[in-house]
Order: C-alpha cells, then structure tokens, then sequence
C-alpha cells in the first residue's frame, strides 16, 4: 500500500494508547473503529485502539493520544506519513543521521560542523519525515531508542535545536567524519549493533583509493574511464610510468582535499620536475636524475602509503587545467541522477584543483559552455553519463547501499573523460558557490527522497 501523507497532531489523553484517524481514511487503511492494531515508528512497536473521527470525516488531520506518543517516542507532530504494511501501521519515516562530536549544547549541538548538519536536516521542509541527528553511543539498545538532536522551527522565526528521545530509524545515513572516528570502540560496536538489526545504513565507511580501481579497472563496462594506477610505486614503477606518459602523479592512498599529492613532469633532455603543496605553498624542483627525484619525494613519505598514477593532460580554462566534481544521488526511485558538476580550476602553480590550494570553483555549465559553446550539451552529457555508470559500477562492485557520490573527474585535450578519485562521504564546499544553491538544495533533497525509498515510505 502507497504510504498516505497526513498531518498529526496530539491529544492530551493519558491513559488510552491510541489513534483517531478521519473516517474516509479508516475505510482507505481497510481498519475499523476499536480495532486494536500494532503500530510502528522506526524500530519501536506498541499496540494501540483505532478511534474514528465523526467530526472530521475526510480531512487528514490524524490525532494520537499522550500515551501513544510516549510508547512509540514519537517526537512532534506536523506532516507526515502513514503506511500500512501487512497488520501493522507505520508512522514515519525516521531517518537519522549518525555522526561523532556531538555536544551538550542546544545552540551548536555539533560543534563547528553545526552549520553543515543545519542545512541537510533543512531538506525535511514539506518531506513529511522525522529527520535528525544522534551519536553512536546514545542508543539504547534494550528499548531501541535514542537521544537524538531535531532542528525545529522557533516562534520567533529561523530554527532551534532540541533534543529529544525518540525511536531508533527506519533508515541511517552514515556521516562519521573521518577515518580515525570510524576506528572508535563505539562506532564499531554501533555498526555491529545496527546490522543484526537489518536497517538500511548507507555510505558506510570510507573508500581507499586503490581498492576503488581494484574494483573498477578489471570492469570492462567502465575501466576506459580509469587511468593506469599501481601501489606502493617503487623507482623502476615510476620509471616504466613516465616512459608511457609525460605525467605522473603519486597520491596518498587514503588522503584527502588533494593533501599530500604529487606531480612528476619529464622534460627530455633538461631532467625532472616535481611539484607539490606543503604547509608554506606550492613547491617546484627540478632532477637531473629520476633517481634523486625519487629519494627527495620518499625522504619523509613511505611509498606503501602512495600510488603512482599516469598523468592526464588536462583542458585549461585561462591557461590552468580544471576537473569537475561531480555530486551524484539516488533518487526515489532507486536511480542515480547528477544533482551537480562543478568545474574546480587549479590555482596558480598548484597540482592539484583543490580551493585550499588557490583552486577556484566554476559551475560546470558555464565552463563548458565558454570552452564548447553549442556543443556544451553534448559534453556535459558525456560526464554526466560516465559518471551514473562509474557510480553504478561502485555500488554493484561494493555490495553496499550507496545514496551519494563525489567523482572527481576531468577531460583530456582529447576530449575523453576520465574519473581520478570517488568519494563516499563528499564534502559541500563546491556549493558555497552563489551559482550553485539550487543544486545544493536539489542534493540535500534527494538525500531524504532516497532515505526514503530504503525505508520502503
């Protein structure tokens, strides 16, 4: 049965679990009045008595009483949905949002990333959800409840922060925010936890470099996007590389924000260029000799922790390469759509696009449209369906539920397009951009239609 949107409000009623629903609605449900039936929010059931309400006989006003809301944990009233699903009625979804860092302050209740939270949970606006924000270790498992944060609209305008019990989720959406969190005891013990469960949890963890193009090189629907990549780059790795390509890279396996890259350029006859970012700014040299260049990377890096990759000779915008970041979803549909491409231009000497290191962000329509002018379609189409075949190939390759993607992807002087790094948890900067709100609304939308679809609303 399709889920039924509804308005709830609560009726200060102590002593009875349950609901009043208006009449056409009854009928509708296939219920009867003092039928007793299990109703469910999120992980947490109680039976409750189906009351009909003669007054209000084909509105969508649902009352619940204060013994009901208390049972189920049900947080505040306004639009929502109501599914019947075999004997049971369902009121949701709820949809949480796991994270580390939480405090015990209602004004920012996640620290500096406050603003960030904000703005996802904001997409609840007209969803009819219950949506918000908990810690691994505020779960009460025997009672499957948590202590969670909710934004909420305040009576003077704008939002406040409450936190309240409620159920544990129909679905969660993973936004521990790094590699050393993801190692805590109790985000560990939470994931275990959550599985026995059979909840939806999606974009768990985090993704290596190389275990990505383990996955997607030996893919024939998707490997011609792939560059030549090997790990732990020995000389003679590096060597062979730039014998094929004029560019090397070598990249951290597990780094970030373009954090730790490098650039190795063979000029024949004059030797060697590398160039990379430190703490002061962007640092270029040059070898005689591979050999010294080698050592002189390697002098405070460990090569297990690298891979080399062949060098893509990117298109200019102004004379500076760019790439795209490309933010994909699913839909609620199940589908994988494009929800933004952003054209990330590199700064001036920099390796890599990044705006830390003087990148600066475009959107990507306009980009293509001043290099490409009438054929800017036909090229945003090619990026956006390599894209939605990588994200797809991912999703297959990794088994798990995956709700967005970043792609850092680019285009060669040739014209063929290639994707240099995936990211499960993609950072938001590229939509601080004033020309980019709309896709950042249309994102932070999709986040909760696809937390839908996994929660079967």
């Amino acid at each position: 049965m399709e889920s039924i949107r509804v308005r709830l409000r609560f009726l200060s009623y102590p002593h009875v679990s349950g609901i009043i629903l208006p009449s056409a609605l009854v009928t509708k449900l296939q219920l009867r009045p003092r039928q007793k039936i299990r109703i469910s929010l999120g992980k947490r059931e109680v039976v409750a008595t189906i009351f009909q309400d003669r007054r209000n006989q084909e509105g969508n006003v649902v009352k619940v009483t204060s013994m009901l809301k208390t049972n189920l944990g049900i947080p505040h009233g306004g639009l929502i949905q109501l599914k019947k699903e075999g004997e049971t009625l369902r009121i949701g979804p709820a949809i949480g949002i796991v994270t580390t860092g939480l405090k015990q302050n209602a004004r920012q209740p996640i620290g500096q990333r406050t603003s960030f939270f904000q703005k996802l949970l904001q997409a609840q606006e007209g969803k009819g959800v219950f949506y918000f924000i908990f810690a691994p270790n505020e779960v009460d498992w025997e009672t499957n409840r948590v202590n969670a944060w909710f934004l909420r609209p305040s009576k003077q305008g704008g939002y406040i922060w409450k936190k309240m019990n409620t159920a544990l989720p129909d679905v969660v959406y993973d936004r521990i925010p790094s590699r050393s969190a993801e190692r805590h005891e109790a985000v560990q013990e939470f994931k275990l936890k959550l599985a026995n469960y059979s909840t939806p949890m999606f974009n768990q963890g985090f993704f290596n470099k190389w275990g990505v193009h383990q996955l997607l090189y030996p893919n024939p629907e998707v490997n011609e996007f792939i560059p030549e990549t090997y790990p732990s780059p020995s000389l003679a790795t590096v060597r062979s590389l730039l014998r094929k390509y004029p560019i090397v890279y070598l990249k951290p396996k597990n780094g970030s924000l373009g954090y730790g890259i490098v650039k190795i350029v063979h000029s024949p006859g004059k030797g060697y260029d590398v160039s990379y970012h430190n703490g002061g700014g962007n640092v270029k040299r040059r070898f005689t000799t591979l050999s010294a260049l080698y050592q002189h990377v390697f002098r405070t890096r460990r090569a297990s922790a690298y891979l080399a990759q062949q060098g893509i000779s990117l298109l200019t915008f102004h004379g500076r390469p760019f790439d795209f970041r490309v933010h994909l979803h699913k839909n609620l549909q199940n589908e994988w759509v494009v929800s933004c491409m952003a054209a990330k231009v590199a700064g001036s000497g920099s390796v890599t696009t990044h705006v830390r290191t003087g990148g600066t962000v475009i959107p990507g329509d306009e980009l293509l449209n001043y290099l490409f002018g009438k054929q800017k379609g036909l090229m945003k189409e090619r990026v956006s369906q390599a894209a939605i075949r990588l994200a797809t190939a991912i999703e297959q390759a990794k088994g798990m539920d995956l709700g967005e993607l970043g792609l850092d992807m680019g285009i060669d002087t040739h014209g063929h397009v290639w994707m240099f790094e995936a990211n499960s948890k993609p950072g938001r900067s590229i939509f601080k951009h004033a020309r980019l709100k709309q896709a950042d609304i249309e994102s932070r939308n999709l986040l909760v239609d696809y937390s839908c679809y996994l929660a079967n609303f």
